[in-house]
């Protein structure tokens, strides 16, 4: 045992008892205060969230009406422009689907074809040529109509004759109004879309289609409860100073029971702290049989270890006869250990 450590038992144990309760107050303040730091937070937050997606349009494409060398009868051709005399005939598609969890709807929806002639921008006539309507079940669908352009632009023509507007502007809309409802992901929708087309005669004989197509996002509004981490390294610490004041009440009772200062020497402690300090000088030898009449005793190890490096000499110690020496000029230097027994 080192002298420091037979010190720091000694004092425990002189002390033990109130140490001990002040270990024990300080691991129950900190195993309190561990087991009151909340270790988590619950928070309340209202999030959007995406429902559904919905897209449509409005398209059309020529229907090869008459035999020509290029197209074979009845074929839907996509154009940028389309000639009446081997085309008259065109098919407008309206298409709607919502993408969604567990969609179930119930669409119903119109297609209107109307004609016009306007004057300075304001309309003249406007008429319907032709309403279809339809209803089904699902998450999409797709309604096609065909449309006698050839038609449409004869009666146009009949009423610019009769009109006979000095600025006149003239066009044919296609209009897709749809009207859906019923549950996505358990949850009651509802809504209402547009869209719109058109056809327009930008040469004599060739006409032109134009739709619209639009996409969206329905969102809801919910509440959660996030529950996140908080105050770990603070409450790691208060659990480690519990557990370490613990330990050491444990230890304090310990010493205070077992641990016996009588049963160690303090005499002895020093010298052999003294001896490690000193031990680079010292070295393991025996005492010479035939010693000098002249003999100097030092009063400590450290006196003797001092006077050897003066003299340039290193100390000898005899561990069998429990002596410290050197020579020097026919002197023998020495220091007795005090637990040796017996004159050299």
């Amino acid at each position: 045992m080192e002298l420091w450590e037979y010190n720091l038992l000694s004092m425990v144990k002189r002390r033990w008892i109130p140490l001990t309760v002040i270990f024990l107050l300080l691991a129950a303040g900190f195993g309190y205060v561990y087991g009151t730091t909340p270790a988590t937070v619950t928070t309340k937050a209202t999030v959007s969230k995406t429902l559904y997606h919905w897209s449509g349009e409005i398209a059309g494409k020529g229907v090869v009406s008459r035999p020509n060398p290029i197209w074979d009868l009845g074929k839907r051709v996509e154009l940028p422009i389309y000639p009446v005399s081997i085309m008259p005939v065109a098919e407008i598609a309206l298409s709607f689907n919502v993408s969604g969890k567990d969609v179930n709807l119930k669409f119903e929806r119109e297609m209107r074809v109307v004609y016009y002639i306007s004057y300075d921008k304001e309309r003249v006539i406007e008429e319907t040529y032709l309403s279809v309507s339809n209803s089904s079940t699902g998450w999409f669908f797709t309604d096609h109509l065909l449309l006698n352009v050839s038609d449409v632009f004869n009666r146009i023509e009949m009423a610019r004759n009769i009109l006979k507007l000095p600025r006149e502007s003239t066009g044919v809309e296609v209009i897709g109004k749809i009207r859906y409802s019923g549950t996505v992901d358990g949850k009651p929708v509802k809504g209402v879309q547009e869209f719109r087309g058109s056809i327009s005669f930008p040469y004599e004989g060739f006409y032109k289609i134009e739709g619209e197509s639009k996409n969206g996002t329905q969102t809801f509004t919910k509440t959660v409860t996030e529950t996140r981490d908080v105050n770990q390294r603070k409450r790691a610490l208060f659990l480690s100073l519990s557990v370490l004041f613990g330990v050491l009440a444990a230890a304090t009772v310990l010493i205070g029971w077992k641990f016996d200062p009588d049963a160690y020497s303090v005499e002895k402690l020093m010298a052999e702290r003294e001896r490690k300090k000193l031990a680079k000088w010292i070295s393991s030898g025996k005492l010479p049989k035939s010693l000098p009449a002249k003999r100097i005793e030092l009063a400590s190890l450290t006196d003797l270890v001092e006077a050897a490096i003066d003299m340039n000499k290193r100390v000898i110690h005899d561990a069998e006869k429990g002596v410290y020496f050197f020579l020097n000029e026919g002197v023998l230097y020495h220091f007795q250990e005090k637990s040796a027994e017996g004159e050299e």
